[in-house]
């Protein structure tokens, strides 16, 4: 009886090991085919020579050139690219945070106030772009408001100027920004338990320590999780640069770069020989921020989480 009941349980974990190894065959192979595959290409073509296909280290020379020089295209597409993410980190996360406790406070008029601040997550970005440049241009509603304080916006407008073309694209980003962040903060602050916030009320606890001591640990799981994934997509942020200046006016990003030199700007298509320089570019920003991330990843780790 005792071995019928071994046997048993012996094929039932066969049968167990078969399912799940014939439920991660084709995500394998898929992984196999759209990522090794793909990327094992493009690694390959950082090291080869555009014109002999032969191997050659010149895709790296070049690559350290254009992010060295003063105004090398790389260099310039590095910084901006590095602005949009500081302005997502230091900007509209918090900012999300921030309206995501007021409306979870249900404060009066919530409910419009979550439709005002999700509603350009819906429109399409087209008309947001378009109603964005009447706001700006000059004679606009931003620049008659300027101009009670004695500034204007110049003659061509924000967009065509080097100095404030990334900028106005920059202010875009953060007026549109809230959505996604703001409804992944409320789904976690939702989850507090509602006796401890009664409770704190009860011990006179304000609004500022409550969200502080209370909400902010709570909904720690949820704050690690979108920055690590903010850092983990940090080389391929952007705005909508396409609709704008069509990176124009020094205002490219890292990922804009990529698509011009892939797609030729999306009208007649790149160059072969900008695929090798572009995988070089990919291999050597993945190489920098592999690390950076597992570091960041480490280190929010290490914030403990409340259970609850």
């Amino acid at each position: 009886m005792v071995e019928f009941v071994k046997l048993n349980k012996c094929k039932v974990k066969k049968k167990e090991l078969f399912f799940i190894w014939g439920m991660l065959a084709l995500p394998f192979v898929q992984w196999l085919i759209f990522w090794l595959g793909i990327n094992g290409n493009f690694i390959k073509l950082a090291f080869l020579d555009a014109r002999t296909n032969a191997f050659t280290f010149s895709n790296f020379v070049t690559f350290w050139s254009e992010l060295t020089a003063p105004n090398g295209s790389i260099k310039i597409a590095l910084v901006n690219t590095l602005k949009y993410f500081a302005t997502t980190m230091l900007v509209i996360n918090p900012l999300s945070l921030v309206i995501a406790y007021f409306i979870y406070k249900k404060i009066r008029g919530y409910k419009i106030f979550r439709i005002v601040f999700y509603l350009p997550a819906i429109i399409s970005s087209v008309v947001m772009v378009e109603c964005y440049r009447e706001v700006i241009q000059p004679n606009g509603i931003v620049d008659m408001f300027l101009r009670l304080f004695g500034g204007s916006i110049p003659p061509e407008g924000w967009l065509a100027n080097f100095d404030k073309a990334t900028g106005a694209i920059l202010a875009y980003t953060v007026w549109t920004g809230f959505g996604t962040n703001m409804l992944l903060f409320m789904g976690a602050m939702v989850r507090v338990p509602t006796e401890m916030l009664e409770a704190s009320k009860l011990d006179g606890c304000p609004a500022f320590k409550e969200f502080f001591i209370m909400i902010l640990p709570m909904i720690m799981p949820t704050i690690t999780t979108l920055i690590v994934v903010s850092c983990t997509n940090v080389i391929s942020t952007t705005g909508p640069i396409l609709l704008f200046t069509n990176g124009g006016y020094n205002t490219t990003t890292i990922s804009f770069w990529i698509f011009e030199k892939i797609y030729g700007g999306g009208v007649s298509g790149g160059l072969l020989s900008n695929y090798n320089i572009v995988s070089c570019t990919g291999l050597c920003f993945t190489l920098v921020s592999v690390p950076i991330i597992l570091l960041i990843r480490f280190l929010m780790d290490r914030i403990p989480v409340v259970e609850y």
